[in-house]
C-alpha cells in the first residue's frame, strides 16, 4: 500500500426546495480513505442552508457523523476522523443539504489520507 493525500470534492445543485445530497467515496476497489476533515459549502443568497454528514452505505441516523446550521458560510468538521471509508466497510461519505436557495450550488470536500494498493506487474529479467 502507498499512502497519499486525500482531497476529493463533489458538487451538487440544490433542488426546487433547496435540498440536495452529495455522495463521495473511493473510486479504486481496494483504496482505503482515512478522512480527517469534511468541509461543506453552499452558495446561497437568501436562505441559510444546513448540512448533515454521514459515513456509511446510506445517509441514515446510524451512520450520522455531524451536522451544521451554517453550511451557507462554509463549515468543517473533524468528527469524521477515525472513520475508515472503503468499498467493503463504510463505502461513502454523504452531505445532506437542506434549507438553501433553490438552484444553489453546494459542495462536499473530504481531506485526509488514502491508501492505494501498489500495482503488481510482471517482472522481466
Amino acid at each position: 500500500m502507498r499512502t497519499v493525500p486525500l482531497n476529493e470534492s463533489i458538487p451538487v445543485t440544490l433542488d426546487g426546495n433547496g435540498n440536495g445530497t452529495a455522495r463521495i467515496g473511493p473510486d479504486e476497489p481496494a483504496a482505503i480513505w482515512r478522512p480527517t476533515l469534511v468541509h461543506v459549502d453552499v452558495n446561497t443568497n437568501v436562505s441559510e442552508a444546513q448540512a448533515t454528514i454521514y459515513a456509511g452505505p446510506a445517509p441514515t441516523q446510524q451512520y450520522f457523523v455531524d451536522s451544521t446550521q451554517t453550511a451557507s458560510s462554509g463549515d468543517s468538521s473533524d468528527r469524521i476522523t477515525g472513520k475508515v471509508v472503503s468499498r467493503t466497510q463504510l463505502p461513502y461519505i454523504w452531505a445532506v443539504f437542506s434549507g438553501g436557495d433553490p438552484g444553489a450550488s453546494a459542495v462536499l470536500n473530504v481531506t485526509g489520507t488514502k491508501d492505494i494498493p501498489l500495482c503488481r506487474g510482471s517482472l522481466t529479467r
